[in-house]
Formats: structure tokens, sequence, C-alpha cells
């Protein structure tokens, strides 16, 4: 090979490497990984704010990320993610036939999420969608919820299950 023929070559090995770099950096999750708690979530979604450590020594924390959903009738989509310390006794929850029959369009069930059962709570009418993950940890309660226009539920609820698929806690 000619001094020209390794120059050219060297340089479109430099070209795709940086569009390489550049496609990574743009697509994929991010991860959010504070004290006991991480998971990813979609790079569309933006972090506000966060308060507490998420750890057994902290009280309350808590994250929110926002996305906004075009077309929606308010743009803003929110999810938020609590870690609370358990006070003594346990939470009661309501059964179901009472959410049933207070709210319409509204779901109640169980799920595993990693060791941990939760209980999920939906609701979703014609100007608000939510759904409320509520997991015992031993120590904590942790508290993952969404609320969002209706017409933004299927990019709302897809952010919200990668963030209950990724999720780890370790305490």
């Amino acid at each position: 090979m000619n001094r020209d023929s390794l120059i050219l070559a060297g340089i479109i090995i430099v070209v795709v490497v940086i569009a390489a770099v550049l496609i990574v950096s743009f697509t994929g999750n991010n991860t959010f990984n504070n004290g006991n708690l991480n998971f990813q979530y979609p790079k569309s979604w933006n972090q506000n704010h966060a308060v507490g450590t998420f750890n057994d020594s902290s009280l309350y924390s808590e994250v929110t990320l926002t996305a906004d959903i075009p077309n929606a009738q308010s743009p803003t989509s929110y999810i938020i993610i609590q870690m609370q310390r358990k006070s003594q006794g346990t939470l009661q929850l309501p059964g179901t036939n009472t959410i049933v029959m207070n709210t319409t369009n509204s779901t109640v069930g169980t799920a595993n999420i990693g060791n941990f059962k939760a209980t999920q709570l939906g609701s979703y009418g014609p100007n608000v969608a939510q759904k409320v993950t509520i997991i015992d940890t031993g120590n904590n309660y942790l508290v993952l919820e969404y609320i969002c226009p209706p017409n933004a539920v299927n990019q709302t609820e897809q952010a919200y299950n990668m963030i209950l698929q990724t999720l780890g806690f370790s305490s």
C-alpha cells in the first residue's frame, strides 16, 4: 500500500470512530444512581430535582423526571420516585372493591419487582392518567408514580416500565 492509501484508511477509521461515539452519546438511556437506588430511564426524559440520599438513614428522598410529549394536551409528563422510611405498623392499602367503586377506569394489581412484592394502582380519565407502584423494601416504602395527559400514556408507560425493569435497590 502506498502512503496515500494509508492516510485515506486512517481518515475513514477516524470518521467511523467519531460517528460511533456520537451515536452512542445521543441514544440509549440515562442512569440514576443515588444511595441504595439505581435505575435507567430514556434520554428523552429529564431529571428535574432530587431530594435526599435514597439510603436507609434518609427519612425521605425523591426524584422527579419530566418529558415533553408532542401533541399532548398538557405537554409535560411526570414520573416521581419517592423513598420513605416505614413507620411502625403496616401500610393498609384499600381493597380492590373500594378503589374500583370510587374511581372510574381504575385498575389494581400486584406484581413482583425484583425480589419485592409491589402493589399497583392505576386510574385513567379524560384529563389525566396516573399509575402508582408501591414497593415494600423492608425498612422503606419505594413509591413510583406517573402523571400524564391521556394521549401521552404510551410514551410515559414505556419510560415507567423501563424504570421498573431496571430498578435496583440494595439495603
